[in-house]
């Protein structure tokens, strides 16, 4: 016995039916074309990131030294990140040598979870 669930049916013969009849011009679907709900989710967890970002960058005048300082501050109490590089400065106590680049800085923070209200205004200055 064979399995008809794959099995693909041809069109029927003589049929007057072209592939460019069945297609919408493309001016259609982009007028009925709505935001999916996971587009308009991942638009504000970019939000909400940049929003952590900014409130972490706040007060460091771009100075990549006390951007690792709040770095490791907000991963020793709130786990942010996922870092062996973090894990080994704030195990060893060796912070400042294994301070990376300002690049990676930035890539950890781009990657860092969204940060809730409450830690924002924990890095917030008073």
């Amino acid at each position: 016995m064979t399995d008809d669930v794959d099995a693909i049916t041809p069109c029927p013969v003589g049929s007057t039916t072209t592939p460019t009849d069945m297609m919408m011009p493309m001016d259609d679907l982009r007028t009925t074309r709505s935001a999916s709900p996971s587009s308009l989710r991942s638009s504000l967890d970019i939000s909400r990131r940049r929003a952590s970002v900014k409130a972490l960058e706040e007060g460091t005048d771009g100075d990549p030294e006390r951007l690792w300082m709040r770095m490791l501050a907000l991963q020793q109490k709130f786990g942010c990140y996922n870092s062996a590089r973090m894990s080994a400065a704030l195990s060893s106590g060796n912070v400042s040598i294994l301070r990376p680049s300002k690049a990676c800085l930035d890539l950890l923070n781009e990657h860092m979870a969204t940060l809730p209200e409450s830690v924002i205004n924990w890095l917030r200055p008073n």
